[in-house]
């Protein structure tokens, strides 16, 4: 493990609540955490001791009662960073955390850079790199399932799968060059079917590993889906009627939208991320082209196509064209 500086920031979003959380992480990370607190009452020996939580108060250099807090203290190796942490429980509000961590600071730590944390516990074995991108993404998670892939990525699902194809793949190598090496021994057609099944089972456990990142990037980012259709056939309506809310400006005009607009729908634990186009027609007017080249651009990325007719009108031949955008792009 490396030695490094101690890093210190404010570990709960910003805002009015109940409990605010600075964390401080580092070699000097339990001699700050002592200076700026002291408990209500006098601690028994040895203090502080390691994952005990601690009732006192934080003061500033002046004396100054900042807050009252709760306060542990976490030796290592055994932590998130796998360096001495100090968490900080005080009460939550933008300007009283900002308080707290200008005092941490003032003590001797330095303010993380944005994912600093993790980015040690990678460093110093505690999570892997796709553990690491398994933090952000439970962070992200917008659904039931992506925070379940995600928590099942951080348990190290996802790299010991990893590992156990790599695996695989060496011991195939390591069949193959020892064929190479030594043609003079009696391997014969056995073995090459062998080595062949080998390279089968490998491919295919490369396959199911992307396919399942796939889905797993549906799930973390939802899945797009483009509302296209001519112009004034309702597509804004629609937009508005599946969120619940007033999302996309409707008038009886057409070519009300000329740019996307987009809404998050949670649905059954997928979440669907709506795309509201311009009207698919043809147009003399720029303004309208480039919404039109957009929209066209929102239906090729979209996963799904909901496409929404006028009712009250006979099929068209530009209802044909949208019907067969995405079909034309899979003959493409």
């Amino acid at each position: 493990m490396v030695k490094r500086d101690t890093i210190a920031a404010i570990s709960t979003p910003l805002g009015e609540g109940g409990i605010g959380i600075v964390r401080i992480s580092g070699p000097d990370a339990f001699t700050i955490g002592q200076k700026i607190f002291t408990p209500a009452r006098t601690p028994s020996k040895p203090y502080p001791k390691n994952r005990y939580l601690y009732y006192g108060y934080l003061t500033n250099e002046a004396g100054e009662t900042l807050d009252e807090a709760l306060v542990s203290f976490m030796k290592a190796p055994y932590t998130f960073t796998r360096e001495d942490i100090v968490e900080i429980n005080g009460h939550s509000g933008a300007m009283a955390l900002r308080m707290i961590l200008k005092e941490v600071l003032t003590a001797g730590a330095r303010a993380a850079e944005p994912g600093e944390f993790t980015k040690r516990a990678f460093l110093n074995g505690r999570i892997d790199l796709s553990q690491a991108e398994s933090v952000l993404k439970l962070i992200r998670a917008r659904s039931e399932r992506a925070v379940k892939i995600a928590t099942a990525n951080l348990k190290g699902i996802l790299s010991n799968k990893v590992t156990g194809l790599k695996q695989q793949a060496l011991a195939t190598l390591a069949h193959l060059e020892a064929e190479l090496d030594f043609p003079e021994e009696i391997f014969g057609e056995a073995n090459q079917v062998e080595r062949q099944q080998e390279l089968g089972e490998l491919q295919s456990g490369l396959e199911q590993l992307l396919k399942g990142a796939d889905q797993g990037l549906m799930f973390q980012e939802g899945v797009a889906t483009a509302i296209v259709g001519k112009p004034n056939v309702g597509k804004s309506s629609m937009l508005n009627a599946l969120l619940g809310q007033q999302r996309a400006i409707v008038h009886e005009i057409p070519g009300t939208t000329r740019d996307i607009l987009e809404g998050m729908l949670l649905l059954e634990g997928f979440t669907i991320r709506l795309i509201d186009t311009a009207g698919i027609h043809g147009t003399a007017d720029p303004v309208e082209k480039i919404g039109v080249e957009r929209s066209r651009a929102a239906a090729e990325q979209a996963r799904l196509l909901l496409i929404v007719f006028d009712g009250s009108s006979p099929m068209t031949k530009e209802d044909e064209m949208i019907i067969n955008l995405k079909r034309d792009e899979q003959k493409a």
